[in-house]
């Protein structure tokens, strides 16, 4: 305490300003709260087969600032969510880069949500925090992705909330706790009690409580480490018992499992490991209920399950039955709009807007799970069907609609001798270019409400193998056409010639002079240099008419028709191909290798090869809302041309 003396501007007493010197103490006013780090979501395919990349990721990342977070995501037909289930909030979200990448946050739970903060802390001491997880729910736009198999979503709009739930899908799951208060409160109390003990009791305590902590992170760090791996349940024992109870590196345990996975690949390769004489099937621990849905709805299209992880799964009776069984609705009475939209459904060349739910959901969309496995059976029956035309020409992806432009170089001639103390000649290639312009092929299909209460399994199952059918003969028309109508090609002339400037055709029926003729016309196509080139023909296509003669022009022993039983030079020199979209009953062809010289170019969008099955179900458009009808279109893109004649001859 100061005490400063003033003189009285009266002169008749004194006055005091006593200045106290104070420290404040200013008392936490807000506990540490409840918070735990949590891994919102991981990059690659997710169970529910949406595939996340960086992109995806990083934008999850900017609206998950903040976000709410409740208990267990809303009913599919909800539309808004209660304050009852807000059990608390998000903060310093973080992308983590690494294989696979992932979004950390900090989840901070709500005092009112003590029973779910209880839950998390008991889940993270015993060392199992897979006993709950977190899943988003989310708006964006996805397309599939023929290589990765999966649903890549190529946008997210919005994100609704990242809720905890009992099965996620993505990745999500709680890492470790941040605060608590139950533990601050006991931190407070024995650092009270702390000051009342002599120094080296405290150091004793604070070395034991650091321990205790460095202990309870090594087993968490074991089990996450043991979970995350591949190793088989016995070697995980084993890891298990050398690393519990110890304090230990985490390198340590990495090295030691990395040493077990080598260990279990040179078993496998060296064949000492083969499960006891018998392959035994690697069943998964959780088969989702969407999972059996769509397998049952594949065997009700005669399609093949993994019978060994999903097990004997028993096909739907009929549509009407997968209808009741997907949608709840077992008289069929509200029509296909009831249908739930939690799969995304592939709408139009834009990917839709759709709902995407990271947990295990068991009310995929009807229309989803019967175009899926219409899509599957489509595939099969597109790939059964004979495409012999493959090979003869090239397949290549072209990126878009663009003209497509293949240059085609000169040939130097022969090198000239250069003379000693001359200089080099310079020479100069000319160019052309072969062009075309890929387009779009495809149909609609509805499948109307009447077709599922009549139970009309049989018309539904035909569906896939008449779009089969319509896309791969297409194609093949497509393709046999450049034989057959003799089109204007890059230098402005037909196909085929009889003379200048191709000499690639001739007017002979087919027979063993004739291609013998072929052959030896094919034989003195000369490059753009005038080199021969000594093209041999592989294959000759044929039509149907003459498919028998064919086969006994190029695998008889003896030359047909011969008197003397001369040997048939023939025999096994050119593969037949038998095209039934060739309409000409007396044209053949002979073809060379494309590995050996350019012929025909077939360009697929995207290398998209197979078509493509959307679907249209959303209740609020189309036809599903004019007329009660499901629409599924397919979809096939490519163009092509003839890109060199000279590997190319026609006879008549």
């Amino acid at each position: 305490m100061k005490e400063h003396h003033t003189e009285p501007h009266d002169g008749h007493s004194h006055a005091h300003i006593i200045i106290e010197d104070a420290r404040i103490l200013e008392q936490r006013q807000t506990s540490p709260g409840h918070a735990v780090r949590v891994t919102v979501i991981q990059g690659g395919i997710s169970k529910n087969g949406y595939a996340y990349d960086e992109a995806a990721l990083r934008r999850i990342m900017e609206l998950l600032e903040g976000a709410h977070a409740y208990a267990d995501h809303a009913g599919p037909e909800a539309s808004g969510r209660s304050v009852r289930d807000v059990v608390g909030f998000y903060h310093d979200v973080q992308f983590v880069p690494g294989n696979p990448a992932r979004v950390d946050a900090t989840l901070h739970i709500l005092e009112a949500a003590d029973w779910l903060w209880t839950l998390i802390r008991e889940a993270c001491e015993l060392g199992r925090p897979d006993l709950i997880g977190l899943s988003v729910d989310l708006y964006g736009h996805w397309q599939h992705d023929d290589d990765l198999q999966a649903k890549k979503v190529t946008e997210v709009l919005a994100l609704n909330s990242c809720d905890v739930v009992t099965r996620p899908s993505a990745g999500g799951t709680f890492r470790h706790i941040i605060s608590d208060d139950s533990m601050y409160r006991q931190q407070e109390e024995w650092g009270n009690s702390m000051e009342q003990q002599p120094i080296e009791e405290q150091r004793r305590q604070l070395e034991a409580a650091l321990q205790d902590v460095q202990q309870q992170r090594c087993e968490l760090a074991l089990e996450r480490t043991l979970q995350e791996s591949i190793l088989p349940a016995a070697l995980k024992t084993q890891l298990r018992s050398r690393f519990s109870g110890r304090i230990f590196e985490q390198s340590e345990l990495e090295q030691e499992v990395s040493n077990a996975l080598h260990l279990m690949a040179e078993l496998s390769r060296d064949g000492l490991v083969r499960g006891n004489g018998i392959e035994k099937a690697v069943i998964s621990d959780v088969i989702s209920e969407a999972e059996k849905v769509q397998a049952a709805f594949d065997r009700l299209f005669d399609l093949d399950i993994d019978t060994a992880r999903l097990g004997n799964i028993r096909p739907f009776a009929g549509i009407r039955e997968a209808y009741a069984r997907v949608t709840g609705d077992s008289s069929v009475a509200s029509g296909l709009s009831s249908a739930s939209t939690l799969g995304m459904i592939r709408v139009s060349e834009s990917a839709p807007l759709a709902r995407l739910t990271e947990a295990d959901t068991t009310t995929a969309s009807f229309a989803y799970l019967l175009g899926s496995s219409m899509n599957k059976r489509l595939l099969k029956d597109y790939q059964a069907w004979p495409a012999d035309w493959m090979q003869f020409v090239s397949i290549v992806p072209i990126k878009d609609f663009k003209q497509q432009s293949r240059v085609r170089m000169g040939h130097f001639n022969s090198l000239p001798i250069v003379p000693e103390n001359t200089a080099y000649s310079a020479v100069s290639l000319s160019d052309s270019a072969a062009v075309y312009v890929p387009q779009k092929r495809g149909n609609l299909v509805s499948i109307s409400r009447e077709t599922i209460l009549n139970d009309d399994l049989q018309a539904l199952r035909q569906i896939p193998a008449r779009l089969a059918t319509a896309a791969a003969y297409t194609l093949a028309e497509f393709v046999y056409s450049f034989l057959s109508s003799n089109p204007t090609i890059y230098d402005g002339s037909p196909l085929f010639n009889t003379g200048n400037p191709h000499h690639n055709a001739s007017d002979k029926a087919l027979s063993a002079e004739a291609l013998q003729s072929g052959v030896s016309a094919m034989r003195v196509q000369t490059n753009t240099a005038g080199k021969r080139i000594g093209l041999r023909p592989r294959f000759l296509v044929v039509p149907p008419e003459l498919e028998w003669q064919a086969m006994i022009l190029t695998r008889s022993a003896q030359l047909p028709g011969s008197a003397n039983n001369d040997v048939n030079p023939m025999q096994g020199y050119v593969t037949p191909i038998i095209s039934a979209q060739l309409s000409n009953p007396a044209q053949w062809f002979l073809v060379a290798d494309p590995r050996m010289i350019d012929t025909i170019e077939i360009g697929f969008i995207g290398g998209q090869v197979n078509p493509a099955l959307f679907i249209q179900d959303q209740p609020t458009s189309g036809l599903n809302f004019t007329q009660d009808m499901l629409t599924y279109k397919i979809r096939h893109e490519y163009g092509g041309a003839v890109v060199d004649y000279r590997g190319l001859y026609r006879g008549a």
